[in-house]
């Protein structure tokens, strides 16, 4: 999914730093309000499975925790102890790609007023 943002930023980019006539910047703000909204989603669905993993890390935490306080470290928690360890790790590349999706999607959102707008109305406003 990376790639594919990084791909369609440099495709917009080239098209919207370029003349492109009325029917084109049409058609082009069409395709790229598809394109966002996809992205969105994306969004949407990897914070929701972050939420869903931060939530089963913090449960088994506080297992671990718990395991801790009561019993010390023993042998028989070692699967615990790797759960919680594989959650949390795998809780870390989740939210550095989300990360990723939120910061890049919202650069996405200047493309649309810049199609929306036009590059001499656009110059005019900053």
């Amino acid at each position: 999914m990376e790639d594919k943002i990084r791909e369609y930023e440099k495709f917009i980019k080239e098209k919207t730093d370029g003349h492109i006539g009325p029917i084109e910047r049409m058609k082009l703000a069409e395709y790229h309000k598809e394109m966002v909204s996809n992205f969105q989603h994306e969004r949407l669905i990897h914070l929701l499975v972050t939420f869903f993993f931060g939530f089963l890390d913090f449960i088994f935490l506080i297992a671990l925790g718990i395991s801790f306080g009561m019993y010390g470290v023993k042998l028989e928690f070692i699967p615990l102890y790797l759960l919680t360890a594989i959650l949390t790790v795998l809780e870390f590349f989740y939210v550095k790609h989300y990360y990723f999706l939120e910061n890049h999607v919202q650069a996405l959102y200047k493309y649309t007023k810049k199609l929306r707008l036009g590059p001499k109305d656009l110059a005019e406003e900053d």
